[in-house]
């Protein structure tokens, strides 16, 4: 039984990796979207905007962990043999969502708070990635 249950999340993973640039960029369309709404005089009330940037972000974590899980054949091809560390795997999977939530915060919240979340999830994934590959840390 546990066997079936990890190839239907392994299969899970695969269409999540085969349309990941969908996803992604369709995920910070979905975060962006209360901006344009409100462009258009659409109003949307709070916990709408607040459940689509949580199901955004699950289905996007989703999908970074399955590339991690499963990889995909460029990253492959290109890094044969390589392994990263846990901790460039956390720093980059932080600095993901680190982006992602700052770019809710800079349209939500305050543009200039937001700008500073995104500078601050960059720097964290690009220490992770410069410290992270080879060894476990």
């Amino acid at each position: 039984m546990a066997d079936t249950e990890t190839s239907e999340l392994d299969a899970l993973f695969g269409v999540l990796v085969a349309n990941r640039l969908l996803i992604y960029f369709g995920g910070l369309l979905v975060i962006g979207s209360p901006l344009l709404f409100g462009a258009l005089g659409i109003e949307l009330p709070g916990t709408v905007r607040i459940v689509l940037v949580v199901v955004t972000l699950v289905v996007m974590t989703l999908t970074y962990v399955g590339e991690r899980r499963i990889g995909f054949a460029g990253a492959q091809a290109a890094h044969a043999g390589e392994t990263y560390s846990l901790r460039m795997q956390i720093a980059l999977a932080v600095a993901v969502a680190g982006i992602a939530i700052g770019v809710y915060v800079a349209l939500e919240v305050n543009t200039v708070a937001g700008l500073l979340f995104i500078t601050g999830a960059y720097f964290v994934g690009y220490l992770g990635y410069r410290g992270g590959s080879g060894e476990e840390a």
